[in-house]
């Protein structure tokens, strides 16, 4: 009996955030140690996902993981996959825990630019193979 007990207090304190739109994250108070890393490879990163979430962000769903719980948070440097669960009744403003999936370099800001392919590099690839079958 004490395990189940255990297990109703737990979710009653602490709620696994889900969504299917942004939530708006109000800064929020957050131990350096709750934070989980799925690799350690992320470790080098956490204060950079602990920077954004005491200061408040919008975390957004991942639509690829199809699950409602999995959000990204952009740090200024990295986006951060995480899992955030967060005390009952603290509006959002005490993560008991985030469980980082995936830390990725940020692309935010960065503009891609394609030429068209009539005058791009394509014309001179096509310029190259007809002079090597002759």
């Amino acid at each position: 009996m004490p395990v189940v007990k255990k297990r109703n207090q737990q979710t009653e304190t602490r709620l696994l955030l889900e969504s299917g739109d942004p939530v708006e994250l109000p800064p929020a108070e957050i131990d350096d140690n709750a934070v989980l890393v799925q690799f350690d490879q992320f470790k080098p990163y956490v204060s950079e996902l602990l920077e954004a979430l005491r200061a408040g962000t919008v975390a957004e769903p991942v639509p690829v993981m199809l699950d409602g719980s999995t959000f990204a948070i952009h740090g200024f440097t990295r986006t951060f996959w995480v899992k955030l669960w967060h005390t009952n009744g603290s509006n959002l403003a005490k993560i008991e825990r985030a469980q980082v999936i995936s830390c990725l370099p940020s692309t935010r800001g960065v503009q891609v630019i394609v030429e068209s392919l009539d005058n791009g590099p394509n014309d001179e690839y096509e310029e190259d193979e007809g002079e090597e079958e002759e």
